[in-house]
């Protein structure tokens, strides 16, 4: 997991040629103007999902994994708290589903993670080694408005 901003995100560019067009590609186009769902940036390889949702209590969030592609998740409005644990310390829930790269998991109860709190301006890059659980009221107990946009990259 990385933690940054627009900023500052090209510092990790040398991870991905594919991160680095991402990130060029991000920093060149204002998110709120994009329509809700997928946009492609290079097909199947690099694309933005945006959403619009309420946040939800962690106790109803759930974990989630992909096996091909890496996240950066990025609040447009609002503000969401989204957990982080390594991957390998979660166990399925339901089948991995290779059209959408995503397959449920779960922790043991007590299992520690992180917490971020995801504001406009900075992003969250999740790996294929970080299971996460996103859509989390941002101050902990009260619903809100978030707008949002997920970039997929395929990384094998």
């Amino acid at each position: 997991m990385i933690v940054t901003t627009f900023e500052h995100c090209q510092r990790y560019a040398a991870i991905s040629p594919k991160l680095e067009r991402a990130f060029e590609w991000l920093n060149s186009h204002n998110l709120m103007e994009l329509p809700q769902g997928r946009t492609d940036i290079e097909g199947d390889e690099i694309y933005i999902n945006r959403s619009s949702f309420t946040s939800k209590p962690r106790e109803e969030a759930r974990w989630e994994i992909h096996h091909h592609y890496l996240d950066i998740q990025m609040v447009l409005a609002g503000q969401e708290q989204m957990d982080v644990t390594p991957a390998n310390r979660t166990h399925p829930v339901d089948e991995y589903n290779a059209t959408t790269d995503y397959q449920q998991v779960d922790s043991e109860p007590g299992d520690s993670f992180q917490t971020v709190l995801m504001v406009p301006g900075q992003m969250t890059i999740v790996f294929q080694e970080d299971a996460h659980r996103p859509a989390i009221h941002g101050d902990g107990t009260t619903p809100a408005a978030i707008e949002k946009a997920v970039v997929k990259i395929k990384l094998d």
